[in-house]
């Protein structure tokens, strides 16, 4: 029995454990996210094995009292994973998000005492739904509409890699609880860990798009993107940084990485969701805009500006939109150049 059990899923567990080998050596996701996704393999391991030994107790002659526990486990742990699947693909989902697998847990948990959500005929084995057995898949299907609204808000922002993946696993999860349903519970936990090895992969490729430093997109993502999107792009943002070089050179190059990291921080929290920032290298980055008119350009720039203020910096700014993409750039950096001539003459006549 044993070596059938790992003989049939011995493709499955192959994934989950070089998964887990993956997590291990990991050093780009932070801690939270290595825990997601470490949490949602073992969730998926342990779905496994508790389906298979609730499935050879079903398969017994005589009823044995342990299905029960193990019915519990297994009707708990499907809406949990999908569960685990949401804050993967959205970590900074509310924890209220646990609140119906919590409820969906209790409710199954009733069986150990009660037929509310589901009891055992005792002479034939046989399984007896009551009137809440249905809870894990209403529990389920409330996770897969949640997923949908994600999917939604992911698809809606322009410049979201995330939608079309995030979409593909909501399609395949939704599947998945169809056939959960009809009992094809094999196809639906290699569906589950498929969905999870294929979201890390491509977290991990995103990381080849970013500035290791900022985490802001870098300067072959520019490239590509201004490419790929070169008809909805309507503005562009240059930027430098003042004093970088003074900050190394004077407090050392760990007070120049943290400064460019919080004026990073000050770009993110300054764009949309259409906007686009990059640091194209050193202390020059820029922000790509969608969809903006000139003044509310001005309004996306001034409030950068504001922020870097706040953080204890300073930057030189200059913005150009409505033509082309390369006119758009020329403009944007010539008018930043002049911009960072008028903050250093501003100086020398502080000092003065």
């Amino acid at each position: 029995m044993i070596t059938d059990f790992l003989v049939d899923n011995f493709v499955l567990f192959a994934m989950l454990a070089g998964m887990l080998i993956i997590t291990i050596s990991d050093v780009y996701l932070d801690r939270a996210m290595i825990f997601r996704l470490r949490s949602v393999i073992f969730l998926i391991l342990a779905l496994v094995i508790f389906d298979h030994l609730e499935g050879y107790t079903g398969n017994l002659q005589e009823f044995c009292f342990c299905r029960v526990p193990l019915s519990i486990i297994c009707y708990s742990l499907r809406p949990m994973i999908i569960m685990m699947l949401i804050f993967i693909v959205c970590p900074k989902l509310t924890k209220l998000a646990v609140v119906p697998a919590i409820l969906n847990f209790l409710v199954c948990a009733t069986a150990l005492f009660s037929d509310i959500a589901f009891s055992f005929e005792v002479e034939t084995n046989s399984f007896k739904r009551g009137i809440l057995g249905y809870t894990p898949y209403i529990v389920t299907v409330i996770y897969i509409i949640m997923l949908y609204c994600i999917t939604i808000r992911a698809v809606s922002s322009q410049t979201s890699d995330d939608g079309m993946m995030i979409l593909f696993i909501t399609f395949t999860s939704t599947v998945s609880a169809v056939l959960a349903f009809f009992s094809h519970d094999e196809v639906v936990n290699m569906t589950y860990a498929s969905n999870v090895l294929l979201y890390y992969m491509y977290l991990y490729s995103q990381y080849a798009k970013r500035d290791p430093l900022t985490t802001l997109f870098n300067r072959q993502t520019f490239y590509s993107d201004i490419e790929k999107n070169s008809k909805t792009i309507t503005g562009m943002i240059s930027i430098d940084m003042n004093g970088l070089k003074w900050i190394n050179d004077n407090l050392g190059h760990d007070a120049g990485d943290e400064a460019l990291k919080a004026i990073a921080d000050c770009f993110s929290s300054a764009t949309k969701r259409k906007d686009r920032a990059y640091r194209l290298g050193g202390d020059e980055f820029v922000i790509v805009c969608r969809s903006h008119t000139e003044d509310e350009m001005k309004a996306l720039a001034e409030k950068a500006r504001a922020l870097v203020t706040n953080a204890g910096y300073s930057c030189a700014f200059g913005l150009s939109c409505g033509k082309s993409i390369d006119e758009m750039i020329q403009e944007s950096d010539k008018l930043m150049y002049s911009d960072k001539a008028r903050i250093k003459s501003q100086r020398k006549d502080t000092q003065q």
